[in-house]
Protein backbone atom coordinates (compact mmCIF):
# COMPACT_ATOMS: atom_id res chain seq x y z
CA UNK A 1 0.00 0.00 0.00
CA UNK A 2 2.69 2.60 1.00
CA UNK A 3 4.66 1.62 -2.32
CA UNK A 4 1.27 2.65 -4.01
CA UNK A 5 0.90 5.92 -2.54
CA UNK A 6 4.36 6.63 -3.19
CA UNK A 7 3.94 6.20 -7.19
CA UNK A 8 0.57 7.46 -7.36
CA UNK A 9 1.83 11.21 -5.46
CA UNK A 10 5.24 11.21 -8.00
CA UNK A 11 2.52 10.73 -11.34
CA UNK A 12 0.51 13.88 -9.97
CA UNK A 13 3.81 15.68 -9.53
CA UNK A 14 5.05 15.05 -12.95
CA UNK A 15 1.70 15.75 -14.44
CA UNK A 16 1.61 19.49 -12.23
CA UNK A 17 5.26 20.42 -13.21
CA UNK A 18 4.81 19.90 -16.91
CA UNK A 19 3.98 23.17 -18.85
CA UNK A 20 3.34 23.71 -23.11
CA UNK A 21 6.40 24.64 -24.59
CA UNK A 22 4.30 27.64 -25.44
CA UNK A 23 2.70 30.81 -23.33
CA UNK A 24 -0.04 32.72 -25.15
CA UNK A 25 0.16 36.95 -24.61
CA UNK A 26 -2.81 39.75 -25.47
CA UNK A 27 -1.47 42.76 -26.73
CA UNK A 28 1.63 44.45 -25.23
CA UNK A 29 -0.52 46.59 -23.26
CA UNK A 30 -3.82 47.07 -22.12
CA UNK A 31 -5.79 49.59 -23.70
CA UNK A 32 -8.18 52.91 -22.06
CA UNK A 33 -10.71 53.22 -23.91
CA UNK A 34 -12.90 56.18 -24.40
CA UNK A 35 -16.41 55.99 -24.38
CA UNK A 36 -17.29 55.64 -28.06
CA UNK A 37 -14.43 53.32 -28.30
CA UNK A 38 -14.24 49.84 -29.61
CA UNK A 39 -10.50 47.94 -29.04
CA UNK A 40 -9.74 44.43 -30.51
CA UNK A 41 -7.61 41.78 -28.55
CA UNK A 42 -5.37 39.44 -30.23
CA UNK A 43 -3.22 36.66 -29.67
CA UNK A 44 -1.00 34.21 -31.83
CA UNK A 45 -2.48 31.58 -33.58
CA UNK A 46 -3.07 28.21 -32.26
CA UNK A 47 -5.41 25.46 -32.84
CA UNK A 48 -8.41 26.21 -30.47
CA UNK A 49 -8.93 29.73 -28.00
CA UNK A 50 -11.53 30.53 -25.04
CA UNK A 51 -11.36 34.03 -23.61
CA UNK A 52 -12.05 34.55 -20.01
CA UNK A 53 -13.44 37.66 -18.02
CA UNK A 54 -12.56 38.21 -14.57
CA UNK A 55 -11.69 34.00 -14.42
CA UNK A 56 -15.06 33.16 -16.19
CA UNK A 57 -15.34 31.82 -19.78
CA UNK A 58 -17.08 34.20 -22.02
CA UNK A 59 -19.52 32.11 -24.25
CA UNK A 60 -18.69 31.93 -27.53
CA UNK A 61 -15.72 34.33 -27.48
CA UNK A 62 -13.63 31.14 -29.26
CA UNK A 63 -11.67 33.11 -31.56
CA UNK A 64 -8.07 34.51 -31.99
CA UNK A 65 -9.56 37.75 -31.08
CA UNK A 66 -12.02 39.53 -29.11
CA UNK A 67 -13.76 42.92 -29.38
CA UNK A 68 -13.76 44.86 -25.93
CA UNK A 69 -15.74 48.34 -25.42
CA UNK A 70 -15.97 50.85 -23.07
CA UNK A 71 -19.22 50.06 -21.11
CA UNK A 72 -18.78 46.04 -21.01
CA UNK A 73 -15.56 45.64 -20.49
CA UNK A 74 -13.62 48.69 -18.64
CA UNK A 75 -12.50 47.93 -15.53
CA UNK A 76 -11.84 44.01 -16.11
CA UNK A 77 -9.02 41.74 -16.30
CA UNK A 78 -9.01 39.93 -19.13
CA UNK A 79 -6.94 35.77 -19.93
CA UNK A 80 -6.83 33.73 -22.93
CA UNK A 81 -6.50 29.93 -22.79
CA UNK A 82 -5.16 28.77 -25.81
CA UNK A 83 -4.26 25.29 -27.09
CA UNK A 84 -1.35 23.68 -29.14
CA UNK A 85 -0.62 20.44 -30.48
CA UNK A 86 -2.99 19.07 -27.83
CA UNK A 87 -1.05 21.33 -24.70
CA UNK A 88 -3.92 23.90 -22.99
CA UNK A 89 -2.14 26.64 -21.07
CA UNK A 90 -3.16 30.23 -20.07
CA UNK A 91 -1.55 33.90 -20.90
CA UNK A 92 -1.45 36.33 -18.36
CA UNK A 93 -4.17 38.68 -17.21
CA UNK A 94 -4.67 42.01 -19.10
CA UNK A 95 -6.60 44.99 -17.83
CA UNK A 96 -8.78 46.84 -19.94
CA UNK A 97 -9.35 50.22 -18.37
CA UNK A 98 -11.25 53.23 -19.33
CA UNK A 99 -11.18 56.82 -18.85
CA UNK A 100 -13.35 58.26 -16.61
CA UNK A 101 -14.49 61.99 -16.48
CA UNK A 102 -16.67 63.80 -14.32
CA UNK A 103 -19.66 65.94 -16.29
CA UNK A 104 -19.59 69.13 -18.14
CA UNK A 105 -19.07 71.95 -16.31
CA UNK A 106 -19.84 76.03 -16.91
CA UNK A 107 -18.45 78.57 -14.60
CA UNK A 108 -19.78 82.31 -14.68
CA UNK A 109 -17.53 84.88 -14.72
CA UNK A 110 -18.22 88.59 -14.92
CA UNK A 111 -20.85 91.31 -13.62
CA UNK A 112 -23.13 90.14 -10.75
CA UNK A 113 -26.98 89.84 -11.70
CA UNK A 114 -29.30 92.68 -10.49
CA UNK A 115 -32.02 90.27 -9.55
CA UNK A 116 -33.29 86.79 -10.21
CA UNK A 117 -36.52 87.01 -12.68
CA UNK A 118 -39.80 84.94 -12.42
CA UNK A 119 -38.38 81.38 -13.05
CA UNK A 120 -34.84 82.24 -11.29
CA UNK A 121 -32.84 83.04 -14.24
CA UNK A 122 -30.35 85.86 -13.56
CA UNK A 123 -31.01 89.31 -15.31
CA UNK A 124 -27.94 91.69 -15.71
CA UNK A 125 -28.00 94.86 -17.31
CA UNK A 126 -27.35 95.45 -21.10
CA UNK A 127 -24.07 95.95 -21.41
CA UNK A 128 -23.17 93.98 -18.64
CA UNK A 129 -19.99 91.52 -18.99
CA UNK A 130 -21.21 87.95 -19.01
CA UNK A 131 -18.61 84.91 -19.18
CA UNK A 132 -19.52 81.43 -19.28
CA UNK A 133 -16.12 79.08 -19.22
CA UNK A 134 -16.49 74.97 -20.03
CA UNK A 135 -14.87 73.33 -17.14
CA UNK A 136 -11.77 71.07 -17.41
CA UNK A 137 -10.96 68.86 -19.38
CA UNK A 138 -13.70 69.50 -22.08
CA UNK A 139 -11.45 71.11 -24.68
CA UNK A 140 -12.62 69.27 -27.76
CA UNK A 141 -14.92 69.76 -30.19
CA UNK A 142 -16.64 72.59 -28.97
CA UNK A 143 -20.37 74.07 -29.60
CA UNK A 144 -22.18 76.98 -27.92
CA UNK A 145 -26.26 76.77 -28.34
CA UNK A 146 -28.44 79.35 -28.06
CA UNK A 147 -32.44 78.34 -27.60
CA UNK A 148 -31.40 75.11 -28.96
CA UNK A 149 -29.34 76.44 -31.90
CA UNK A 150 -25.83 76.20 -32.79
CA UNK A 151 -24.39 79.38 -32.71
CA UNK A 152 -21.71 80.15 -35.60
CA UNK A 153 -18.33 80.65 -34.44
CA UNK A 154 -19.03 80.22 -31.15
CA UNK A 155 -16.47 76.64 -30.54
CA UNK A 156 -13.96 78.77 -27.91
CA UNK A 157 -13.60 77.07 -24.26
CA UNK A 158 -14.99 80.58 -23.25
CA UNK A 159 -18.25 82.22 -24.83
CA UNK A 160 -19.05 85.95 -23.80
CA UNK A 161 -23.36 86.52 -23.76
CA UNK A 162 -24.66 89.92 -24.84
CA UNK A 163 -28.33 88.82 -25.19
CA UNK A 164 -31.09 86.80 -23.54
CA UNK A 165 -31.43 83.30 -24.13
CA UNK A 166 -31.31 79.66 -23.04
CA UNK A 167 -27.95 78.76 -23.45
CA UNK A 168 -26.03 75.20 -23.48
CA UNK A 169 -22.83 73.38 -24.68
CA UNK A 170 -21.00 70.34 -26.01
CA UNK A 171 -18.12 68.93 -26.03
CA UNK A 172 -15.15 66.18 -25.50
CA UNK A 173 -12.00 65.75 -23.92
CA UNK A 174 -8.77 65.78 -25.19
CA UNK A 175 -7.87 62.24 -24.90
CA UNK A 176 -10.85 61.34 -26.21
CA UNK A 177 -11.93 63.92 -28.71
CA UNK A 178 -14.92 61.87 -30.56
CA UNK A 179 -16.64 61.38 -27.02
CA UNK A 180 -18.87 64.52 -27.38
CA UNK A 181 -21.42 64.81 -24.25
CA UNK A 182 -23.32 67.73 -23.50
CA UNK A 183 -23.61 69.53 -20.34
CA UNK A 184 -27.30 67.83 -19.59
CA UNK A 185 -29.03 71.65 -18.98
CA UNK A 186 -29.43 74.73 -19.83
CA UNK A 187 -28.57 78.08 -18.88
CA UNK A 188 -31.19 81.00 -18.90
CA UNK A 189 -30.01 84.60 -18.97
CA UNK A 190 -32.17 87.71 -18.98
CA UNK A 191 -31.00 91.36 -19.91
CA UNK A 192 -33.13 94.41 -19.11
CA UNK A 193 -32.84 98.21 -20.92
CA UNK A 194 -31.03 100.69 -18.20
CA UNK A 195 -33.31 103.72 -17.31
CA UNK A 196 -30.92 106.69 -18.32
CA UNK A 197 -32.27 109.99 -18.19
CA UNK A 198 -32.05 112.62 -21.54
CA UNK A 199 -30.87 116.16 -21.57
CA UNK A 200 -33.05 118.49 -23.12
CA UNK A 201 -31.98 122.21 -23.69
CA UNK A 202 -34.20 125.41 -23.28
CA UNK A 203 -31.88 128.47 -24.78
CA UNK A 204 -28.96 127.96 -21.88
CA UNK A 205 -30.45 125.66 -19.25
CA UNK A 206 -29.93 121.78 -19.43
CA UNK A 207 -32.75 119.55 -17.58
CA UNK A 208 -32.37 116.05 -17.47
CA UNK A 209 -35.83 113.72 -17.95
CA UNK A 210 -37.24 111.88 -16.48
CA UNK A 211 -37.13 112.91 -13.14
CA UNK A 212 -35.43 111.40 -10.25
CA UNK A 213 -34.63 111.20 -6.67
CA UNK A 214 -31.05 112.67 -7.03
CA UNK A 215 -28.69 114.15 -9.62
CA UNK A 216 -25.05 114.64 -10.24
CA UNK A 217 -24.13 116.51 -13.63
CA UNK A 218 -20.62 116.28 -15.24
CA UNK A 219 -18.59 118.39 -17.73
CA UNK A 220 -16.15 117.11 -19.68
CA UNK A 221 -16.59 114.16 -17.22
CA UNK A 222 -15.68 115.54 -14.26
CA UNK A 223 -18.05 116.19 -11.09
CA UNK A 224 -19.73 119.55 -11.01
CA UNK A 225 -19.82 121.09 -7.55
CA UNK A 226 -23.14 121.68 -6.43
CA UNK A 227 -24.93 120.32 -10.04
CA UNK A 228 -27.41 118.56 -8.10
CA UNK A 229 -30.62 119.49 -9.75
CA UNK A 230 -32.86 118.42 -12.65
CA UNK A 231 -31.71 121.57 -14.45
CA UNK A 232 -28.72 123.45 -14.70
CA UNK A 233 -27.04 126.81 -16.64
CA UNK A 234 -24.57 125.46 -19.45
CA UNK A 235 -21.38 127.93 -18.16
CA UNK A 236 -19.65 127.35 -21.17
CA UNK A 237 -18.90 125.27 -24.38
CA UNK A 238 -18.27 121.52 -23.93
CA UNK A 239 -19.79 117.81 -22.95
CA UNK A 240 -22.66 117.74 -20.22
CA UNK A 241 -23.50 114.72 -18.78
CA UNK A 242 -25.95 113.86 -15.99
CA UNK A 243 -26.56 110.55 -13.71
CA UNK A 244 -30.26 110.63 -12.22
CA UNK A 245 -30.86 107.94 -9.02
CA UNK A 246 -34.60 106.24 -10.23
CA UNK A 247 -33.68 104.41 -7.26
CA UNK A 248 -33.07 101.08 -9.20
CA UNK A 249 -30.82 98.41 -10.14
CA UNK A 250 -29.92 98.95 -13.57
CA UNK A 251 -29.68 102.75 -14.83
CA UNK A 252 -26.99 104.79 -16.43
CA UNK A 253 -25.38 108.27 -16.97
CA UNK A 254 -26.81 110.27 -19.53
CA UNK A 255 -25.62 110.21 -23.23
CA UNK A 256 -23.24 113.30 -23.44
CA UNK A 257 -24.83 117.15 -24.49
CA UNK A 258 -22.72 118.48 -26.54
CA UNK A 259 -22.99 122.39 -26.27
CA UNK A 260 -21.69 125.50 -28.09
CA UNK A 261 -22.47 127.68 -24.89
CA UNK A 262 -25.37 129.46 -27.06
CA UNK A 263 -28.79 128.75 -27.26
CA UNK A 264 -29.56 125.64 -28.58
CA UNK A 265 -31.58 124.28 -30.95
CA UNK A 266 -33.76 121.08 -31.75
CA UNK A 267 -31.72 119.29 -34.74
CA UNK A 268 -32.87 115.60 -36.32
CA UNK A 269 -31.03 112.51 -35.77
CA UNK A 270 -29.51 111.92 -38.96
CA UNK A 271 -26.53 108.83 -37.51
CA UNK A 272 -26.94 105.15 -38.87
CA UNK A 273 -24.16 102.81 -36.43
CA UNK A 274 -23.90 99.22 -37.17
CA UNK A 275 -23.39 96.74 -36.09
CA UNK A 276 -24.02 97.33 -32.59
CA UNK A 277 -23.12 95.53 -30.09
CA UNK A 278 -19.99 95.72 -31.72
CA UNK A 279 -16.70 94.28 -31.46
CA UNK A 280 -14.45 97.53 -32.53
CA UNK A 281 -15.38 97.98 -36.29
CA UNK A 282 -18.37 99.98 -37.12
CA UNK A 283 -19.60 101.77 -39.65
CA UNK A 284 -21.36 105.41 -39.92
CA UNK A 285 -23.93 106.25 -42.09
CA UNK A 286 -25.98 109.09 -43.14
CA UNK A 287 -28.58 110.57 -45.93
CA UNK A 288 -26.97 113.89 -46.80
CA UNK A 289 -23.79 115.47 -47.69
CA UNK A 290 -21.90 116.98 -44.85
CA UNK A 291 -20.01 120.32 -44.66
CA UNK A 292 -16.44 120.29 -45.03
CA UNK A 293 -14.60 120.15 -41.86
CA UNK A 294 -17.48 118.15 -40.06
CA UNK A 295 -15.75 116.73 -36.64
CA UNK A 296 -16.63 113.32 -35.35
CA UNK A 297 -15.25 112.49 -32.16
CA UNK A 298 -16.72 109.26 -29.50
CA UNK A 299 -16.89 109.59 -26.19
CA UNK A 300 -17.13 107.36 -23.23
CA UNK A 301 -20.38 107.83 -20.83
CA UNK A 302 -18.58 110.23 -18.50
CA UNK A 303 -18.54 112.33 -21.58
CA UNK A 304 -14.29 112.10 -22.51
CA UNK A 305 -13.49 112.04 -26.02
CA UNK A 306 -11.41 108.97 -26.63
CA UNK A 307 -11.74 109.14 -30.57
CA UNK A 308 -11.99 111.84 -33.22
CA UNK A 309 -11.25 113.10 -36.92
CA UNK A 310 -12.53 114.51 -39.50
CA UNK A 311 -15.64 112.97 -41.50
CA UNK A 312 -15.79 112.39 -45.22
CA UNK A 313 -18.76 114.67 -46.80
CA UNK A 314 -20.19 111.45 -48.20
CA UNK A 315 -21.17 108.18 -46.31
CA UNK A 316 -19.78 106.00 -45.00
CA UNK A 317 -17.34 106.39 -41.98
CA UNK A 318 -15.38 103.46 -40.94
CA UNK A 319 -14.29 103.28 -37.01
CA UNK A 320 -11.76 100.99 -36.15
CA UNK A 321 -12.27 100.65 -31.92
CA UNK A 322 -10.93 97.55 -31.10
CA UNK A 323 -8.59 98.91 -29.19
CA UNK A 324 -10.67 100.41 -26.76
CA UNK A 325 -11.98 98.73 -23.43
CA UNK A 326 -15.82 97.11 -23.85
CA UNK A 327 -18.43 99.28 -23.04
CA UNK A 328 -20.92 102.24 -23.83
CA UNK A 329 -20.08 104.79 -26.25
CA UNK A 330 -21.52 108.07 -27.96
CA UNK A 331 -20.72 108.60 -31.33
CA UNK A 332 -20.98 112.59 -32.33
CA UNK A 333 -20.74 115.14 -35.65
CA UNK A 334 -20.10 118.74 -35.24
CA UNK A 335 -19.17 121.41 -37.49
CA UNK A 336 -17.43 124.65 -36.40
CA UNK A 337 -18.24 123.80 -32.57
CA UNK A 338 -22.29 123.23 -33.79
CA UNK A 339 -23.69 119.12 -33.56
CA UNK A 340 -25.20 118.52 -36.76
CA UNK A 341 -27.72 115.45 -34.83
CA UNK A 342 -28.60 114.42 -31.26
CA UNK A 343 -25.47 112.44 -30.19
CA UNK A 344 -26.11 108.03 -31.20
CA UNK A 345 -24.81 105.26 -28.08
CA UNK A 346 -23.27 102.26 -29.58
CA UNK A 347 -21.77 99.42 -27.41
CA UNK A 348 -18.47 97.81 -27.42
CA UNK A 349 -18.02 93.78 -26.71
CA UNK A 350 -15.12 91.30 -26.67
Amino acid sequence: MRTILLSTTLLFSAVLSAQCPFTPTINEQGPILCPDEVFTLTTQVYDAYQWYQEGAPIPGATGPTFDVNYFDHSGYSFTLEATLDGCTTQSVALLVDGWAFLPPIVIHEGDEPMFQGPTGEPTYCEGAYVLFTLGMPYTENIQWFQNGMPIPGADDISFQVTEAGSYTVEAAPAVCPNSITPLGLSIDVAFQAPTQPVILANDDELCAIPPGDTYQWYFNGDAMIGASSACIDITEPGAYTVFVDYGMGCQVISDPYLSTGFAEHTVTKIWSLYPSPSTGLLTVMWDRTLPVGTYWSVHDVAGREVRGGFMPIEAPLQMDLTDLPKGTYIFQAAHQHKALAPATRFTLVR
